[in-house]
Order: C-alpha cells, then structure tokens, then sequence
C-alpha cells in the first residue's frame, strides 16, 4: 500500500464491495443505507450552527494540503476559515460549540462554498463522522493520498523541527528564513535526523498519532460508511507538482464549483500554481536506506 496506484485500487475494490449486493440480503446497489433513524436527535448546540459546510479535505497530513489551501483561498466564491488553515474543530475544539465553529468562517458566506482543510480529520473517531454526516450530510470530502513511508518521513522530521524549536501541538514560529544565524544552526542540528538513531525514528512511529494518519485504508472505510464514493475524491500527491492546474480542476469540479476555467484564468497565474509551501530546512536529508527499510515493514504491517 505504499504507492497511489495499489491504495487507489484498493479503495475501489473496499466501496465496490461494500455496494455489491450480493454482500448482504439488505443491501442495494447504488443505494446507501440509512445511518440516522428519525428519533436520533442532533447535537444539542445545533441550533448555534450557521453555516453549511460543502466540503472538508481530511488529509493526508504532509501532503499538499496547505499548497491546496494557498490555491483555494485565492478564489472569491470559496470561503475558508478566516485565520487559520486547520481549524481542528472535531478534534481539538468541539467543546467550544457549532457557535465558535460558524465563527470561523466569513459571516457574509452568501452564495460561497464553505469549506475548511484540517488532514487530521482523516483520523477522527466514528461519532465524529457520523456528526459530520447529520450536521452536512452533502459535503464533498477531498483526501490527497502521498506515499505512506514519505508522509510518515515527513511528519517524523516536522515533529522533530517543531521540538527543537519548542512548540507544542497546534503552536507555530517565526518563518526559518527570519532567525538570525545563531538560532538557524542551532536549530538546523537539534533537528537533523542523522543525528538521531533508527530506533528513535522507529519508537515514535509506532506512536498512535503516527499509526492513525498513515492508516489511510481505516481511516477512508470509517469516512465511506456515511458518505458516498461519489462524495469523496481521491487525488495523487504527486500530481500537484506534476500537473497543479489539473490537479485544482478536480478540486473545484468535485466541489461544484461553476465557471472553472474563468476562475483559474481570473485568480490564479501559473506562477502561483506552481509555488511550494512548507519546504523542509534540508531537503535534501532523505530517508537512509535501514530506517527506509523498517519504516515500510511497520507501516505494510
């Protein structure tokens, strides 16, 4: 499952299984079950919800999300959150309320797709899909799909970044290019990998933040239980250096997003489709060929 093709693959054969209806006396096909009987009652601050959400991209994390954010926040008929890419309201915030979450977006939201990107709702637990489902049950989901061992090498080295430079989850810095030089080569040795041991990769892998957003197929199966394969569109990482333009075209397509091609013409130039966010401070330290080799044994497990 380390390349897109096999994961691709099998995601199709999950849903095509999933709608056969030779699976089950009571399934149909082509027509999902009900989740919700009339008597389930909604969350108890619905009444405080004022926007509908009509698409969420829930991951992968490390992979071209925030790319993705920069491009679709260019485009006046889309409204994201207002001050922040990832507002982690199911995961981290849903204690503050439908209320707090309605703020986050533009209050005047009239005739604007609204929509948010935080990669770690990929790994929610089911109550908080299924919330998802009753409060916006015809959102479009959006999951961009990177290789397992280079997601998980990436999240591996901005966890390590993030710690040298003394941050906690959700907090954030001065750019790197802003430090003065003192504090960029401090920093550029805490967080070099080779000055870390295989093992110590390997222990915090095995780490369950780590486990959950490299287990796409779980966590894409959780999602597929209430909403439909026409509901969700799953995009190669790769294709967003390789071809940005086609890449956003899906996108915008999947969201139903009208005037696509006046839209891309108007609001973003080839130069900015190209641009790149969220580059490493070494590039080029890649994975060594022993720690390559142990992280794909753990995550094919």
């Amino acid at each position: 499952m380390s390349d897109f093709a096999s994961l691709l693959n099998d995601f199709q054969k999950s849903a095509a299984e999933r709608e056969d209806p030779r699976q089950t006396k009571q399934s149909r096909p082509f027509k999902r079950q009900r989740i919700f009987n009339q008597s389930e009652s909604s969350p108890n601050d619905v009444h405080l919800l004022s926007v509908k959400i009509d698409f969420l991209c829930i991951g992968a994390q490390k992979a071209g999300t925030t790319w993705l954010h920069e491009m679709l926040r260019k485009i006046p008929e889309l409204g994201l959150p207002e001050n922040t890419k990832e507002v982690h309201f199911w995961d981290w915030h849903r204690r503050k309320g439908l209320g707090w979450y309605s703020k986050q977006f533009p209050q005047s939201h009239k005739n604007l797709l609204l929509g948010e990107i935080t990669p770690c709702y990929m790994a929610l637990k089911e109550h908080d899909v299924k919330e998802i489902h009753k409060l916006f049950p015809d959102a479009r989901i959006i999951f961009i799909a990177r290789d397992l061992v280079e997601r998980a090498w990436s999240a591996l080295t901005m966890e390590l970044r993030n710690e040298a430079r003394g941050l906690k989850a959700g907090e954030f810095d001065i750019a790197y290019e802003e430090m003065n030089a003192a504090t960029r080569n401090k920093l550029q040795h805490d967080s070099d990998p080779k000055n870390y041991t295989d093992d110590f990769f390997m222990e915090r892998l095995q780490n369950w933040t780590h486990t959950a957003r490299s287990d796409y197929a779980s966590g894409l199966k959780l999602w597929l239980k209430y909403f439909s394969c026409d509901q969700i569109l799953i995009l190669n990482y790769n294709d967003i250096s390789e071809k940005p333009k086609e890449f956003l075209t899906l996108v915008l397509k999947h969201i139903r997003l009208k005037d696509i091609e006046d839209v891309l013409e108007t609001h973003l130039t080839t130069k900015e489709l190209a641009q790149r966010f969220n580059a490493t401070i070494s590039p080029s330290c890649s994975i060594r060929p022993s720690l390559r080799t142990k992280m794909e044994l753990h995550l094919r497990e």
